[in-house]
């Protein structure tokens, strides 16, 4: 199967997350205690987020883990983003961006941006739209002092990313509807 996943694919679950609670952070979260903490090279709360490189196979193809604690068709992973455009090829498709660069909020301080990005099945522009959506968040470069004198570390800013992978579903009227709590959000 492509992709590389790191020792540390299957997360441990610590004693914060009991029966019956979901990991799905907030964007300003995953931005501030889980993306900054991995790229800083910090303990992170917890090892729910596997780092693989998602961009480089079609979704489908993707070694998903089915963990409990896991919301249904909803996926986290650290990753390396493609220095390309808004289009990042795969062997039989194509990762393509919806919306660029919203700002992320995290107590009233710009923490980072997401992108929304969909994967498409072809060749581009002629690729047919799959079921697969990506919410991609980067830290904002300012946020980490170190990274003027730091050129190693102004990559890492620069290149990695977490990704929230989601499926979307269909409505019984046949049309596509994305995840209501991260639309919610948006709204704030």
């Amino acid at each position: 199967m492509a992709g590389n996943v790191d020792d540390k694919f299957v997360p441990t679950i610590l004693p914060f997350l009991p029966p019956g609670v979901r990991f799905s952070p907030e964007k300003g979260d995953l931005i501030e205690f889980f993306l900054k903490k991995k790229i800083l090279g910090q303990p992170l709360p917890t090892d729910c987020v596997p780092t693989l490189e998602v961009y480089s196979i079609n979704p489908d193809q993707l070694p998903l883990p089915t963990d409990a604690w896991r919301v249904r068709d909803e996926w986290y992973f650290f990753t390396t983003k493609p220095n390309t455009d808004s289009v990042i090829p795969t062997n039989d498709g194509y990762y393509s961006v919806i919306t660029e660069d919203q700002i992320i909020k995290q107590e009233d301080e710009d923490v980072g941006y997401m992108t929304t990005m969909a994967y498409f099945q072809g060749r581009p522009p002629k690729g047919k739209k799959s079921k697969w959506t990506i919410y991609e968040f980067r830290v904002k470069p300012d946020t980490i002092p170190a990274t003027k004198h730091d050129d190693a570390l102004k990559a890492k800013v620069s290149s990695f990313v977490a990704v929230n992978l989601f499926v979307k579903v269909k409505n019984r009227k046949g049309s596509t509807q994305g995840k209501t709590r991260m639309t919610e959000q948006s709204q704030k």
